[in-house]
C-alpha cells in the first residue's frame, strides 16, 4: 500500500472569539471513529449516552435534545460542565468539512511544483521548476483512525493521512521524508454547526487554501527540476558538457573558458563559415601648412568558408585557441587563421608581440565584452555573424598596405611643395609683368573687357572668353592696388560701369533700349539703396554732355535738381559710398573733377547722419559690396594642386577635362561663369 497523505486543517489565531455564539453540532463516534452530527442520534443517545467525544480535546461530550423533534434550544454537542474547551470549535468545524468531502466523493488535488537550483561555472546560479498538474479524483473511502488522524483513499488506491492536529508547516516544499501531505486551511468555526446538506450547498466555504506539503511523485519531479536547472546552465555555457572530460582540480573560470573555447570550435565546425570585421589602415605625415594629412586604406569586412577547424594547434610560439583555413568565393584568403577567444584574461601587450612575430591573420572574438551571460543561440550568431565582438590582432596585409600609404604621402607632400613653389614663381613672373605696363592701358583694357562681356551676355561661346578677359584685367587692376574692380556693383549687367559707359557713348551698353534718354528714365525710377548711385551718372553726363533737346534738358534739370537740393540738405537718400572714386577716376579721367568734390558723398562708409524725419543719426544706405561670382571663384590653374591633363604649362585657367572636373566639383561657381550652360534665364555677374 503507498503511502497515506496527510490533510492539515487549520485556521487564524483570534477564531476562538466567535466561538461563544455557536453551537457544536458534529461530534466523533467513539466506538467507530466517525464524524457523527446531532441529528442522526436517536433519543436513547441523548445526554452523556451518546457515547461521542470531541474531535479536539478527546473528552466525552454530552448530546443536548438529540433525538426531539420540537425544541427551543436547537440540538448540539456541549463539554461537561467545568471542562475548558479552547478552539474545540475549528477542529470540529474541519472534521464536518472532511465529512462533506466523503459524502461528495470527490477532492481536488492542487497542482505540486518542485524548483531546484544548481551553481555554474561561473558562480551563478540557475533555477528551474517543474509542476504535477492538478487533478480531481473521487474518494472511496475515508478511514478516521483515532482523533488526530483520518484516511482518505481515493479510487486508484492512493491514500491521504489527514492530521486533525499540528502545524501546516512551511507550505509548497516537502523535504521528501515521510508521507505525503496536503494541507487545506480554514478558519471558518461556524462550519462546526451546519449540518451536511447546508455544507453542500455552501460548499465554497470548504478549504479556500490548498498545497501540497509533500508528494507521492517529490523524488521524481525534484530530479526533473534538477535536470532542467542543469540544461538552463548547459544553455548559457555554464557547465561542463557530458563529452568533454576535464581535470577535476582545475579552476572554475579555466573551466568555464575551455568549455567556450571547445563551443566556437565546434560552432565553427558546423557551419563552415566566419565572417571577419574591416580592416582599417591609416598613415599621416606633416603637410606643408603645418598640420597633419592623412590617408586610410579600407579592406570591408568578408564572409568566409572554413576548413580543417582545429583547437588548439601549435604555431610557432603560439598555440591559439582554434586555428583553421579560411577561402572567399575564389581563392584562398588566410591560410592559416589563428582565432583567440577571450573570455576572462586580456590579451596583453607580451602575447600581442608573439602573435606579430608569427605573422599569421589572427583574429580576437573577445566574449568579455558580450555584456553578461550569452545563451547557445545568441552564442552562435555572435561567433559567426556579428563583428562587434571582433577584431584583427594581426593582418598580414596591414604593415605593406601602411608602408605604401606613407611613401603615397611623401609622395603628395612633396607635389604640392612643388606646385607651391611654381604658382609663387607664376604669380611672381604675372606681377612683374603687369607692374611694368602703364596703368592706362590696363584701365583701357578693364572697360573694354566690360564692353565685351555686356555685348556677349547669354552667348555660349563669346561669353566665357569675354567672362575669362575681364577677370584678368580685374587681376591686373587688384595688383595694381584696385581690388574693388571685381565688386559686383560695378560689373553687373546694370551695373555702375553699364551706366556709365552708356552715357560715355551716348547710347546703351547692356539694356535693350535704343536711347540714352531711356538709360536715364530707368536709372531715375530706381528706388532702396541705388539711389545713391545718382550724383555719379549726374556728374557723368556732366563730363560727356549727350546733346539732349530742350524737353529732355528740361527732364534731366528736374531731376538733377532734386538730387542736389537733397544733398545741400545732407539727406541721407543720395549720399553715395566714395569705395569707387578713386577707380573711377581713373576709367573716366573726365569725371575726376566732380568725382573730387567733397559734396555728395559720405567721409566714410561708417558715417552717421541725422535723418530729420525721425530725429536720429542713421547709418546711410548703400549698395552693399561683394565680389562677382565669377571673379570670386575662378577656374585657375594649379590653384588647388590638382594634376592636369588639359591645361597647358603657363595657361592661366583650367581647359578640357580639368575645366569639365572643376565645373562637377563647384556646380555654384561653375553656374556664375557659364550660365550660358544651365537652364537658366538670369545675367551672369
Amino acid at each position: 500500500m503507498s503511502w497515506p497523505a496527510r490533510v492539515l486543517l487549520t485556521g487564524r489565531e483570534g477564531a476562538s472569539q466567535a466561538l461563544a455564539d455557536l453551537v457544536m453540532a458534529w461530534a466523533r463516534d467513539i466506538a467507530s471513529g466517525q464524524p457523527r452530527y446531532i441529528l442522526e442520534l436517536t433519543p436513547s443517545q441523548r445526554g452523556a449516552h451518546c457515547g461521542c467525544e470531541c474531535s479536539s480535546c478527546g473528552l466525552p461530550l454530552i448530546a443536548v435534545n438529540a433525538g426531539k423533534t420540537e425544541f427551543v434550544r436547537r440540538p448540539h454537542f456541549r463539554h461537561p460542565e467545568g471542562t475548558q474547551r479552547d478552539d474545540c470549535m475549528v477542529l470540529t468545524a474541519r472534521v464536518a468539512v472532511l465529512r462533506q468531502l466523503q459524502d461528495a466523493g470527490w477532492i481536488d488535488l492542487p497542482k505540486r511544483r518542485v524548483t531546484a537550483q544548481v551553481m555554474g561555472l561561473s558562480g551563478q546560479y540557475h533555477d528551474a521548476w517543474v509542476e504535477a498538474p492538478p487533478q480531481r479524483m473521487r474518494i472511496s473511502e475515508v478511514d478516521y483512525r483515532d482523533r488526530a488522524a483520518a484516511v482518505v483513499t481515493l479510487d486508484d488506491g492512493r491514500q491521504f493521512l489527514v492530521d486533525l492536529t499540528g502545524s501546516p508547516g512551511q507550505a509548497g516544499q516537502s523535504d521528501g521524508v515521510g508521507p505525503p501531505t496536503i494541507f487545506l486551511g480554514t478558519d471558518a468555526p461556524e462550519l462546526a454547526s451546519m449540518g451536511p446538506a447546508e455544507l453542500r450547498e455552501r460548499a465554497r466555504l470548504v478549504p479556500t487554501e490548498v498545497c501540497w506539503h509533500s508528494h507521492w511523485n517529490d523524488a521524481q519531479l525534484r530530479a526533473q527540476a534538477e535536470l532542467a536547472a542543469r540544461e538552463a546552465a548547459h544553455f548559457y555555457f555554464d557547465d561542463v558538457p557530458s563529452w568533454l572530460e576535464l581535470p577535476p582540480d582545475l579552476d572554475p573560470a579555466l573551466r568555464r573558458e575551455t568549455v567556450l573555447h571547445y563551443e566556437v570550435k565546434r560552432i565553427l565546425e558546423q557551419e563552415g563559415r566566419l565572417t571577419v570585421p574591416e580592416l582599417r589602415v591609416e598613415a599621416s605625415c606633416p603637410g606643408v601648412d603645418g598640420g597633419t594629412v592623412i590617408e586610410s586604406w579600407l579592406l570591408d569586412e568578408e564572409d568566409l568558408r572554413l576548413n580543417c577547424v582545429r583547437l588548439e594547434q601549435r604555431y610557432g610560439r603560439l598555440i591559439p585557441d582554434v586555428t583553421c583555413e579560411a577561402f572567399d568565393d575564389e581563392h584562398a584568403r588566410y591560410l592559416p587563421l589563428l582565432i583567440e577567444v577571450t573570455v576572462t584574461n586580456v590579451i596583453d601587450e607580451e602575447r600581442l608581440e608573439r602573435i606579430r612575430e608569427n605573422h599569421e591573420a589572427t583574429l580576437e572574438i573577445d566574449l568579455s565584452r558580450a555584456g553578461g551571460r550569452v545563451n547557445r543561440k545568441e552564442f552562435r550568431q555572435l561567433v559567426v555573424d556579428e563583428v562587434a565582438l571582433k577584431r584583427w590582432l594581426f593582418h598580414p596585409d596591414e604593415l605593406p598596405m601602411q608602408n605604401q600609404l606613407y611613401k603615397g604621402l611623401l609622395g603628395r607632400v612633396r607635389r604640392e611643395r612643388e606646385d607651391i613653389a611654381e604658382r609663387a614663381r607664376l604669380t611672381a613672373e604675372r606681377e612683374a609683368q603687369v607692374r611694368a605696363m602703364p596703368l592706362t592701358t590696363i584701365a583701357a583694357d578693364y572697360l573694354h573687357a566690360v564692353r565685351a562681356l555686356q555685348v556677349a551676355t547669354g552667348n555660349p561661346i563669346e561669353a566665357p572668353t569675354a567672362r575669362e578677359a575681364l577677370a584678368d584685367a580685374v587681376e591686373k587692376l587688384a595688383l595694381r592696388g584696385f581690388p574693388e574692380a571685381g565688386d559686383e556693383n560695378l560689373l553687373e549687367h546694370d551695373g555702375i560701369l553699364a551706366r556709365l559707359l552708356s552715357i560715355r557713348w551716348n547710347r546703351p551698353v547692356g539694356y535693350g533700349r535704343e536711347h540714352l534718354t531711356d538709360v536715364l528714365d530707368e536709372i531715375r525710377s530706381t528706388r532702396g539703396a541705388r539711389q545713391s548711385e545718382f550724383s555719379l551718372y549726374l556728374i557723368a553726363v556732366n563730363a560727356y554732355p549727350p546733346g539732349f533737346d530742350a524737353d529732355q534738358q528740361r527732364w534731366f534739370d528736374g531731376w538733377a535738381g532734386e538730387v542736389r537740393a537733397s544733398l545741400r540738405r545732407r539727406e541721407r537718400t543720395y549720399l553715395r559710398d566714395p569705395s569707387y572714386d578713386r577707380l573711377l577716376a581713373l576709367l573716366f579721367p573726365e569725371m575726376a573733377p566732380g568725382l573730387a568734390k567733397k559734396g555728395g558723398k559720405l567721409e566714410s562708409v561708417y558715417e552717421l547722419i541725422l535723418d530729420p524725419k525721425r530725429g536720429i543719426f542713421v547709418r546711410p544706405e548703400t549698395p552693399e559690396r561683394r565680389p562677382a561670382k565669377f571673379i570670386a571663384n575662378q577656374p585657375r590653374a594649379r590653384q588647388n594642386g590638382q594634376r592636369l591633363l588639359d591645361t597647358r604649362p603657363g595657361d592661366v585657367r583650367l581647359k578640357g577635362r580639368d575645366l569639365e572636373a572643376w565645373k562637377r566639383a563647384n556646380p555654384e561657381w561653375a553656374r556664375a561663369w557659364f550660365p550660358e550652360e544651365f537652364d537658366d534665364d538670369s545675367p551672369a555677374t
